[in-house]
Parts: structure tokens; C-alpha cells; sequence
């Protein structure tokens, strides 16, 4: 299997200018950068450059992957809009990390899934998890949490240690964390467990902000409407920030933090409760299919007698097919003799059908 690698970085706050995307040209002889998005493929051969210094000096998010089992997702955020202390609690040596580059914290999501993805081709999927840099911004952790739950089924991590806090909202994922779910493999069952634990997500009104927003000076009106005429970027995060500080929340009733074993004994129980129930959902349907069969059933013998008149593969495979099915009706209706002594003339009349013998031990359909 060749190798194949695929790096894509974009722009949010601001785009490239004409210098900045001729350096980024001079780090490979097929990227074409645009305004906003650089996109890099390989399929021998290596980056120019370290991806995290690149992402730092001009761009706000990055993806990667690679067939052989890495998977990467980076956002850059400005410093002063970030609280790290925040972010650490989530933090998994190899996985997770965030550090400082001059006026910048870089967030770093990496896993690496020892089997690989075997054919791969990457393209669109930062457009569907961009938005989660926002998201941190607005200080919605609910995507350091998901990291959180896919890295710990991939390090040996003390079973005994204590989940980070479990964010507001993970019962009602939006549209890009459910991208990430699914596009990083998060397992269904540990996050059904974590969203149990998941307060409701507090919304602050329209009257809330606006009585905020009264409380402000002239001075600090004027300034933040001169910030939004120089067009600066994430003046509406810095400002709901400020104003945030202002607003007092009712406090959020926190449930008990689980242990990393306790998450894992309460997915695997989600698990075959959730088996459980698609069985018996499968089986009511399967009853339901054979009382609908019943009224077929005489049919259905007449159907089979036709279609083993004629010694060829096909027929011998819908007639199996029809046999199977009185067969399991048979069972409901507590009826085996009458099925086995008809099937047994069959296989009495047809001994030397090698083929539709054959395709009946496949079926388990044997004589007796």
C-alpha cells in the first residue's frame, strides 16, 4: 500500500496577502494557495516545514491525516481570548496539548490508530469541523470533552483517574460535533454515558445583554464602535466576553466526576442494552414478516415444486430461500414434523441434484 497524506490549513480572521502566499508556494510545487485555504498531498515525499509553526504563523485551523493511522485537527487562537487553565483538565500526553507561539495558543488534537485507514483521500472535512474553533472561543469545551472520551480509548491511562469537567450541551451536539464524532471515530456508548452527566445548555436573552450593554460608559461604547469601524477580528467574541464577566449565572448544579473505569463499565452496559434492543426490535420484526408469510405458505410449496423442475442454479437458489423461510415458520407455528417430512420427500425425490443438495446442507436444510 503507497503512502498518502493530506494537509489542509484555513484562514478564519483574516486572509492571506500576496507575500504571505508566496511563501506558503515556495513549500511545495503543486499547492496552489487561495485567500483563505492551502491544501497539500503527498504521496511520497514529506511537508516542508513544521505544520504546527506554519499553522501559527499564517493560518487558524488545520487538518491532517495520513492512511497509515494519523489523524490531526489544530486551531490557533489570539492569546488574550483564551484561557489555557481552562483547556488543561483535558489534556492527554500525545493527543491532546496546547501551547503558546508568540501571540498565539495552538490547540492540538492528534490521534494515531495503530491498523491505519487503508485507502484514503482526503478533502472537505476541516469545512466540517471549522466551526469548533468558534466554539472555543465562545468557551463551549464540549469538543475538548469528545477528544477527551476518543483519547482515552487509546491510552493506557489510569482507570482509577477522574474525568475533567463534563460540559453543558453534550446531549444536543451541533452540526460540526457531530462531523467530529464521526469523523474521529468518538465511541457512541462512552458518550451516551457523558451526556447523562451533561447539564442542559443555559441561554442568556435578549434583556439580559441589553441591560448589560446599559451598564457600560460612553468611553467603552465609543472604543468597541471604533474596533468594529477598523473592522478588527472577533470583536463580538472579546465583547460578549467582557460583557459575560458582568452577568451572574445560577450555579450549575455539577453531578459527581466519574472514574475512567466506571465510564467504561457504564458504556459496556450501554452497549448490550442497546444489542439487546435492536435484537428484540429484529425479532418482532421477523415474527411479524412470518405472520405475513403464513397466508403465503401454500403458495410457497407450489412455488418451490416449480422451481426445482428446472435443474439450474438460480432456481435451486430461490427455492432454498422459500424453504428456509417455512422452515422458521414452521418453528413459530410449532409445526417442524409437517416441514421436515415434505422436505425429506425432497430430498428423496432429488438425490441425485448434487448442486440443490448441496445448497440445502449449506442452508441446514438436512434430511432426517
Amino acid at each position: 500500500m503507497s503512502e498518502y497524506q493530506y494537509y489542509e490549513f484555513q484562514t478564519i480572521d483574516r486572509p492571506l496577502n500576496d507575500k504571505e502566499r508566496e511563501a506558503i508556494s515556495q513549500l511545495s510545487s503543486r499547492v496552489e494557495p487561495t485567500a483563505t485555504r492551502a491544501i497539500f498531498t503527498y504521496s511520497y515525499g514529506d511537508f516542508r516545514g513544521n505544520p504546527q509553526d506554519i499553522l501559527a504563523k499564517y493560518f487558524d485551523a488545520m487538518y491532517y491525516v495520513a492512511n497509515w493511522g494519523t489523524q490531526q485537527l489544530m486551531f490557533r487562537f489570539p492569546k488574550s481570548l483564551i484561557d489555557i487553565k481552562q483547556i488543561q483538565p483535558y489534556c492527554i500526553e500525545d493527543c491532546i496539548s496546547v501551547s503558546k507561539i508568540g501571540n498565539y495558543v495552538i490547540l492540538d488534537i492528534c490521534f494515531n490508530i495503530e491498523e491505519g485507514f487503508g485507502w484514503i483521500e482526503g478533502g472537505g472535512e476541516l469545512d466540517e469541523v471549522i466551526d469548533l474553533r468558534n466554539d472555543i472561543l465562545q468557551q463551549d469545551y464540549r469538543l475538548l470533552y469528545l477528544v477527551w472520551l476518543k483519547a482515552i480509548t487509546l491510552q493506557d491511562i489510569d482507570e482509577a483517574e477522574y474525568e475533567p469537567p463534563v460540559p453543558p450541551g453534550l446531549n444536543k451536539l451541533s452540526r460540526s460535533l457531530t462531523a467530529f464524532v464521526e469523523l474521529f471515530g468518538v465511541n457512541e456508548y462512552l458518550l451516551k454515558v457523558a451526556a447523562k452527566s451533561s447539564n442542559e445548555t443555559i441561554s442568556i436573552n435578549d434583556e439580559t445583554w441589553l441591560e448589560t450593554i446599559a451598564q457600560l460608559s460612553r468611553k467603552e461604547c465609543d472604543r468597541i464602535l471604533l474596533q468594529l469601524l477598523k473592522g478588527e477580528p472577533n470583536l463580538a467574541i472579546q465583547f460578549k466576553q467582557k460583557l459575560s464577566k458582568r452577568i451572574t449565572s445560577p450555579p450549575s448544579k455539577n453531578k459527581s466526576a466519574r472514574s475512567i473505569l466506571q465510564l467504561f463499565k457504564s458504556a459496556e452496559q450501554e452497549e448490550r442494552e442497546d444489542k439487546q434492543k435492536q435484537q428484540q426490535e429484529a425479532e418482532a420484526k421477523r415474527i411479524e414478516e412470518l405472520k405475513q408469510f403464513a397466508s403465503q405458505a401454500t403458495q410457497a410449496w407450489s412455488d418451490i415444486e416449480r422451481l426445482l423442475l428446472v435443474a439450474q442454479a438460480k432456481p435451486y437458489e430461490d427455492a432454498v430461500k422459500l424453504l428456509v423461510k417455512l422452515r422458521d415458520l414452521a418453528v413459530y407455528q410449532n409445526k417442524q414434523p409437517e416441514f421436515q417430512r415434505r422436505l425429506n420427500y425432497i430430498h428423496e425425490k432429488y438425490t441425485r441434484r448434487v448442486g440443490l443438495l448441496r445448497r440445502l446442507k449449506n442452508a441446514g436444510l438436512h434430511r432426517q
